[in-house]
């Protein structure tokens, strides 16, 4: 088989190519299949091994990898969220990759949360609010990160992001100035340094569904894991899972933690500055999101929109 070269990846992202390496890992590890087949979306290669194991190839122009492989061998037995064991690590002719653990339960689309009853809602938000609090407390100090070096970089490079992923002309003018503003919010020394997933919504999340009641079968995906601010940890939530349900996000804050008087417009303002440096940040996504007037709206109002918890 013809292999892409490590600058190919990209062209060759959806050729058939790598159903035959994926043959050709399983191998290697003396891991045995019915079948295998590609996943539809991510910016890795994702494959699943029949219904039990996952195999990531993962994009060169990242360090996805090594975030990933750290992450699940830093917090293997130290939480009560299941996440994924590492069953197998490599490299195939350049190409890293992981085989783990495939996470049980269900996926759960957008629209069929927002039509979830609120009693079960709240339940599930708990549990993932507990359960992130949980891994935010580890002693993260073996974890080589640089919170304030990823920041400085996420924002000389907020521009040119919001730009390419469309942000309409009022944000991008007044972008600079929100941030000039707003960056001393963040505080230079965290409490705490936080080891954090870093893109926690629906799609890296599996849910039972049994006795009337929602429970977090599995989170995974730890590719864009890091360490710093754990309120980093919320943009993701807060932009794809539970934007502009201001009840909802109040109910997660209260259950990871927060006074009353802590879920204020300070917070917004910090969260609101976290999503604009958040690493996969577009505003006109979230904005879409919202409905089809919310691109009109001012980066105040967009953050009011967002988040609406006050």
């Amino acid at each position: 088989m013809q292999i892409p070269s490590l600058n190919e990846f990209q062209t060759h992202f959806h050729d058939p190519i790598w159903l035959e390496i994926a043959q050709a890992i399983c191998s290697k590890h003396q891991v045995g299949f019915e079948s295998i087949r590609r996943a539809e979306h991510g910016e890795n290669i994702v494959i699943f091994i029949d219904d039990e194991l996952i195999l990531k190839i993962y994009t060169p122009k990242k360090n996805g990898y090594r975030r990933e492989r750290n992450a699940l061998e830093f917090i293997k037995g130290k939480v009560h969220l299941p996440t994924p064991d590492v069953v197998a690590a490599g490299s195939f002719e350049g190409f890293n990759y992981l085989i783990v653990d495939q996470m049980l339960g269900c996926a759960m689309r957008r629209d069929e949360w927002l039509n979830v009853e609120r009693r079960l809602q709240i339940l599930l938000l708990t549990q993932l609010a507990v359960g992130l609090k949980e891994l935010h407390s580890i002693d993260a100090s073996e974890i080589d990160f640089d919170w304030h070096e990823f920041i400085r970089i996420q924002t000389e490079s907020v521009m040119d992001r919001q730009r390419a992923e469309g942000g309409n002309p009022e944000w991008l003018e007044n972008l600079p100035g929100y941030l000039k503003t707003h960056l001393p919010l963040l505080p230079t020394r965290p409490v705490r340094s936080s080891f954090m997933h870093g893109d926690v919504h629906f799609g890296n999340l599996r849910i039972n569904k049994e006795h009337n009641a929602l429970k977090i079968a599995g989170m995974f995906d730890f590719a864009d894991s890091l360490k710093g601010f754990h309120e980093y940890e919320f943009v993701a939530i807060g932009v794809l899972m539970i934007q502009g349900q201001g009840e909802l996000q109040r109910e997660f804050f209260r259950a990871y933690g927060y006074r009353e008087d802590e879920i204020n417009e300070e917070l917004r303002r910090r969260l609101m500055l976290l999503t604009i440096l958040y690493e996969h940040s577009s505003l006109r996504r979230y904005a879409e999101r919202l409905g089809p007037e919310s691109e009109k709206l001012s980066l105040e109002e967009l953050e009011k929109a967002i988040w609406n918890f006050v």
